[in-house]
This record gives C-alpha cells, structure tokens and sequence, in this order.
C-alpha cells in the first residue's frame, strides 16, 4: 500500500475522509497479513499508516472503532455479491435452498467478515462511546433491512419481514457457528479423531442447512411457499349451500 505524503493536519471534509479512508485500507491489509484480530493495534495501525498515535486517535476512538467500521464495510460488500448470486441459480432459482446457498456462499468467500462476525457482540462492541455503537448498530440494521428486502425480490411469496425475522435468528447461528469450525490447531487436531467426527462443524456445510431449515419454518409459520413461480394462493371460501 502506497504511504500517505507526510502529515498534515486535514481540514476540509474531504481532506478528513481521505485520512479515515486511508486508515481504514491500511487496517484491512494489516488483517489479511495477521491470523488473529486481536492483534490490531493503534500503534501498528499508526506506523502502518505513516501516521502518529495521537492522529489516528482524531479518526478512531480504539481499534475496536476501526474494526466495527470494516466490518459494516464488509457487511456492505458481501451485500452487493450475495445480490448477484442471488440473480443466479438455475432450476433452484426461487426456492428457499437458493436463498439458504446463496447466503453461505457469498459469506464463507469473506473471511474477513467471518471472522469480525464471530467476536463483534464479544469483543468490538466493548470499548467503544455510545455515540459510535449507535452508528454502527444504524448501519448495521440498514444492512439487514435491504437484505431481507432482496431476499423478498428473489422469493416474493415470502414477505420481506419474515426475512428480517429470517437474519435476525440467524446471526447467532453465525456468530456461534465459525470458531466451532474453524479451531485452533490443538482443537482441530483432536476433533480430526475418528471416534470425535460427530463433533466436527463444517461451516458452508452446517451454515447452508440451518439457514434453510429456518428459513423454511418461518416460511411456513406464514404460510409462504418456498418457490417464487407458485406462490401460496388465499383459500377460497367455499358458497355457503342452499337449506
């Protein structure tokens, strides 16, 4: 990544979001070199960044901050690509295995997200002003609330609330699901014993069908229909008979 030219301090909008930016590219590049997040710093961040402590600090209030922006970054991202898979898929096109498919696809290709994902509630959301958590919770509930809506454009028998309520139950499933899968290298090679397989996780495998056995069971709480081309019709009431 090419460094900034020496510091100045930045006073337009413009000048300001260009530092941000800046800040935030280098924190993402820092995160594809380290296997664990935890290990961004402000100080790394800093000298990363061609920049002192005390100016990252006029963008980012800590390096939770920083990973809570590239995260909704990330979540914003994964948006657009699970759109596209969205438009694809054959003879599965409509169904709720599409939905289901298209979601762990799209997720699993971004570690990055997996991984900030499955600590943001435990971790990134712990020092931090509430200033800045309402920001991010906005942002993410956006995210959410567009994604049910595509959700319901792919499978209009399936009303866009109940695919809120869809990504609502299921980021548990993947907050919990990644670092069961993805372990440490003692756990993992525990869990590759042949008499331990029943306590293995494969997260697109596992992701992929709890997403659609859930999303399924609402849909049918609702009366909805897994297929777009032949969507539930109202029951007819019948004529009332003569005497």
């Amino acid at each position: 990544m090419k460094p900034p030219p020496p510091y100045l301090r930045a006073r337009s909008p413009e000048q300001k979001e260009e530092r941000r930016r800046h800040l935030l590219d280098t924190a993402k590049s820092l995160l594809l070199e380290i296997p664990d997040v935890h290990a961004l710093g402000i100080n790394e961040l800093a000298r990363k960044a061609g920049m002192t402590k005390s100016n990252v600090y006029r963008y980012f209030e800590s390096s939770e901050a920083v990973l809570l922006d590239v995260l909704v970054e990330e979540f914003m991202a994964w948006q657009g690509e699970l759109v596209q898979a969205l438009n694809r898929g054959g003879k599965r096109k409509g169904t709720i295995e599409h939905i289901a498919g298209a979601f762990s696809s799209t997720f699993v290709a971004r570690p990055l997200l997996c991984r900030l994902t499955s600590i943001f509630p435990s971790i990134l959301e712990r020092n931090v002003s509430f200033e800045r958590m309402v920001q991010f919770k906005h942002g993410l509930l956006a995210v959410r609330q567009e994604t049910a809506m595509a959700f319901h454009v792919s499978v209009p028998s399936i009303s866009a609330a109940t695919f809120d309520r869809f990504i609502h139950l299921a980021l548990p499933l993947l907050i919990g699901l990644w670092p069961l899968a993805v372990q440490g290298e003692v756990a993992a090679a525990v869990i590759a014993r042949e008499e331990l397989a029943p306590l293995r996780y494969r997260f697109q495998e596992d992701l992929e069908e709890g997403m659609s056995m859930l999303l399924r069971s609402l849909a049918v709480s609702q009366g909805g229909s897994p297929r777009r081309r032949a969507p539930v019709q109202p029951a007819r009431r019948a004529a009332p008979r003569g005497p």
